[in-house]
Formats: C-alpha cells, structure tokens, sequence
C-alpha cells in the first residue's frame, strides 16, 4: 500500500519533471556545485591516482580548496554513498567538531561516524526512494 506521501511526492515529480531525468543532464556529478553555508563546494569526479588506489579512498573533501573530488567509474549506489560520505564531511567540520576538543577532533573518530552515518543514510534512501521525492516537493511548497 502506498502512503499518502508517497502519493503526493510521486505526484509532484511526475509533474514537476514530465519524465524521468535522462543520465546524461542530471546522473553527472562533474563540475556540480554544493551550496553549503556561505561557500560553494565544487565536485570533480576524478581518475583514480595510484595514491588514492592504495589508500582505497574512491573521494576526498579538500577543505581549503572548497572540494570534493570522487573516482569515476563507481557503482551508482557507491557513488551515491561516497557523495554523501564527502558531504558529511564538509558539515562536521562546518560544524567545527573536527576542531580540537570537539566530538570528532580525532580522525579516526570523525572517520568511523562519517563512514557510519553515510552507509545509514544510503541505506535509508535506497529503501525510501520516494522520500527525497516528498522532502523535495515540501520544500517547494
């Protein structure tokens, strides 16, 4: 059964898009630009360099560069999970508990929480598609 906002947020896409996205204006993610408090965060998607092979790192937030750079070629849920994961990154340290005596002042712990939340919040996404659907359509109204 479907819910009531899961009605209203299918309606509102089928309305507001007339079809579904083609892949090739809104499935990239190169030269995109996260507006995130008063700064712009510029995404690349970038070829794996053999440093970033080695260290397994498929993305990076670059702080004093305002980026995020993500491997080409992933799995569209990983690259959803990675983007997401950068992303988080970019927010707790907004929020300056990566800063000395915050909550997450210690790499790995700012790591393993980002790492924990990214993975949850994809899941969550992935299981609800029509809940981006509705927050999008709530936030037009």
């Amino acid at each position: 059964m479907i819910s009531k906002f899961e009605k209203e947020a299918k309606q509102f896409v089928k309305k507001k898009e007339g079809k579904k996205p083609s892949k090739s204006s809104n499935g990239s993610l190169d030269k995109r630009i996260l507006k995130i408090g008063y700064r712009d965060i510029d995404i690349h998607v970038v070829t794996p360099t053999l440093a970033l092979d080695n260290m397994d790192d498929i993305g990076q937030y670059l702080p004093h560069k305002n980026l995020i750079e993500i491997q080409i070629s992933q799995h569209p849920l990983d690259e959803v999970n990675t983007v997401l994961h950068e992303l988080l990154h970019v927010l707790v340290s907004d929020m300056g508990e990566t800063q000395k005596g915050g909550a997450l002042s210690d790499i790995e712990d700012e790591e393993r929480f980002v790492f924990s939340l990214s993975n949850a919040l994809t899941q969550v996404f992935r299981d609800n598609k029509w809940l981006l659907a509705y927050m999008q359509s709530k936030f037009n109204e």
